[in-house]
């Protein structure tokens, strides 16, 4: 499943934490964390090749959004991609502002379902959209756990209690989180990673979000399957939040 645990408040100086896995098809390209201008904000994130969005984004206010899609929820004709709404949300800059351009967005054309989960390391929201109304839910626990089959509160892994313990660093919590993403339980409930030939977990991140020097963010991808790929530390990309005066048409990807 398409699993995304978010872990807000636990350390002062990086304050939102997050562990997830993508699944997808295998045939659908994607390039790891890289820089995203957008019109008033940076931000890192990895792409989609194939229709230029993301799933998860760190934005250079500390604003961090990511993405699923609900299994229940049909797309419609004409959607637009779910991909752009990460995007859209960090470069509002902060939390309510985010809520505002999806609101907008989803307001002005037609997308597939979806949960947008939004953390500025004080507040949690998640953003539901059924493909008729687009909910929001203000939630108030440090742990948000949502797949693309289950919504917050629905999902219970084995193994969670002495993942979320408090360990001693942001390293240390990520590490003790990473056990999570590798299930591979018999039954559907619980199988977090999947081995599909067509389709299946793609990549991995472990995320430890700033909250004030994008110098210490911490980004570890894997650009596979976790079990059988190494996490990387994409964590040096936070020096290209900072502005440097540089003209940010320049590095801004096609839409």
């Amino acid at each position: 499943m398409c699993l995304l645990i978010v872990l807000r408040g636990r350390f002062a100086s990086h304050p939102v934490l997050v562990a997830s896995n993508r699944d997808e098809r295998r045939d659908r390209k994607a390039s790891p964390p890289g820089l995203w201008v957008g019109e008033r904000h940076r931000a890192i994130s990895p792409r989609d090749r194939q229709a230029g969005g993301t799933w998860l984004a760190v934005g250079d206010s500390g604003l961090f959004a990511g993405i699923t899609n609900r299994k229940d929820v049909p797309v419609p004709p004409g959607a637009a991609t779910r991909g752009a709404l990460p995007h859209l949300a960090v470069d509002a800059g902060d939390l309510a502002g985010a809520v505002a351009a999806v609101q907008r967005a989803v307001a002005a054309q037609p997308f597939g379902g979806f949960q947008l989960v939004l953390c500025d390391g004080v507040r949690t929201v998640v953003l539901r959209n059924d493909g008729a109304r687009l909910d929001r839910l203000d939630w108030s626990d440090e742990l948000l756990i949502v797949s693309n089959e289950h919504g917050p509160g629905e999902l219970t892994l084995p193994g969670l209690e002495p993942a979320v313990a408090p360990r001693g660093s942001p390293e240390a919590q990520l590490e003790a989180l990473q056990p999570l993403l590798l299930l591979t339980g018999s039954s559907g409930e619980h199988r977090v990673l999947k081995r599909g030939a067509d389709y299946g977990t793609v990549s991995s991140s472990l995320i430890a979000v700033p909250r004030n020097d994008p110098l210490q963010l911490v980004w570890r991808f894997a650009a596979g399957p976790p079990d059988v790929n190494e996490y990387r530390n994409y964590g040096n990309l936070g020096r290209r939040l900072l502005r440097d005066g540089s003209d940010l048409s320049r590095d801004r990807p096609p839409l």
